[in-house]
């Protein structure tokens, strides 16, 4: 278990900050529209629904995950995650959906992480591979953790 020099960051990408904070706004003025109309009726139900989807997007633009040589933290989600090293007691991936989008899960004494490739560019999900890989102990990632680990790493779809 190697150190790490830095500090890293890994955060969405800026155009898509940019844009689901565009579209938050939008869907919050709607939200606002849809409590204007006099006669709704059933219609002013939906407004509680279109800002927690405003705030939603907005949070999930905040989200940031931090690799330390100390912990693990992923910040600016409705819940934050702080996780030492010496906590995590497995990692293992898979592959979901449609596009068989890699999701990392790490489990550790206080539940589980879950990382989702979609949520990252590709070199930085790979980055923060491999600097999870650096700081945990090799005998805690799963033998499916490493099939897909180099499926990634040689781009097999």
């Amino acid at each position: 278990m190697g150190e790490l020099i830095t500090e890293e960051v890994f955060a969405a990408p800026q155009w898509q900050k940019i844009t689901y904070r565009i579209v938050s706004l939008l869907v919050f003025a709607l939200g606002v529209n849809v409590l204007m109309i006099k006669n709704g009726g059933w219609l002013l139900f939906l407004a509680p629904l279109i800002f927690f989807i405003a705030v939603s997007m907005f949070v999930y633009t905040r989200q940031k995950l931090i690799i330390s040589n100390s912990e693990l933290r992923f910040v600016g989600d409705f819940k934050s995650y702080f996780i030492s090293w010496s906590d995590i007691t497995k990692v293992d991936m898979v592959r979901l959906g449609k596009y068989r989008t890699p999701t990392v899960t790490i489990y550790y004494s206080g539940g589980k992480l879950k990382l989702n490739r979609s949520f990252y560019l590709e070199p930085q999900f790979k980055r923060m591979l491999s600097l999870m890989e650096t700081r945990i102990n090799p005998e805690l990632y799963t033998k499916r953790y490493w099939e897909v680990r180099n499926q990634i790493a040689w781009n097999i779809v």
